[in-house]
């Protein structure tokens, strides 16, 4: 796990500003109906895991009482902190942290949030048990990831475009994986809605992580 870690740290903070401008990260109404879906109160204390560039904590700042944000990587963090700062934003703080052993106490949050993570992780079980962990009795997770084709063949094609894109890519789950993962943390699912409006070109999407750009002849292969 540490040298996956790694591998994610790496990625990360090669692509961090492509990743914070990628209008798919951006899409600022992809983020509310993601807000929206954890109904929030008003009076939350909300952990938003794999923070990035703090898109997600900042738009649950606006509608909740308190955000942590955490991440691997200190690039995406800094974007984080300068954008929350910029904006005068003061119920958010960012902090680095790996998901799978979080550093807060059981039951310390009432919604705990993660987006666009699960396909980058190796034991995405132990995490949701973290996150369900961390989440208070009665409290919310809400969880957004690109999914697979239940049919394996398919599956796999997509993962190994996904790796050459971005080697910090592990597998991108089913659907119905997903449920019976969420089911082994403990968790009850209460909704699921899925959407069809995130299809990116090939350019685009390659150019996040700068993917099948040409080397130098100098340049090792890694």
């Amino acid at each position: 796990m540490t040298q996956h870690n790694d591998v994610i740290r790496e990625s990360f903070t090669a692509q961090a500003q492509a990743f914070a401008a990628n209008p798919w990260v951006t899409d600022e109404e992809r983020i509310r109906r993601l807000v929206a879906a954890a109904g929030l109160t008003g009076s939350e204390r909300v952990l938003d895991i794999a923070t990035g560039p703090g898109y997600i904590a900042e738009a649950f700042a606006g509608a909740t009482r308190e955000v942590v944000g955490v991440d691997l990587t200190e690039a995406m963090l800094l974007i984080a902190k300068q954008r929350t700062k910029e904006r005068g934003i003061s119920n958010v703080s960012f902090r680095a942290a790996d998901a799978q052993n979080l550093p807060f106490e059981n039951g310390a949050f009432d919604v705990v949030v993660c987006r666009l993570t699960l396909h980058h992780l190796l034991k995405p079980r132990e995490v949701l048990r973290e996150m369900a962990r961390v989440c208070r009795a009665g409290g919310t997770i809400v969880v957004e990831d690109i999914y697979a084709s239940e049919l394996a063949e398919r599956a796999a094609y997509q993962d190994r475009w996904e790796i050459l894109r971005d080697p910090s890519h592990v597998r991108t789950l089913a659907l119905s994986e997903m449920l019976q993962l969420f089911r082994d943390a403990g968790l009850e699912t209460d909704s699921v809605t899925t959407a069809d409006d995130l299809t990116p070109e090939v350019e685009r999407w390659l150019a996040t992580t700068n993917a099948g750009r040409p080397r130098s002849r100098n340049t090792p292969a890694p």
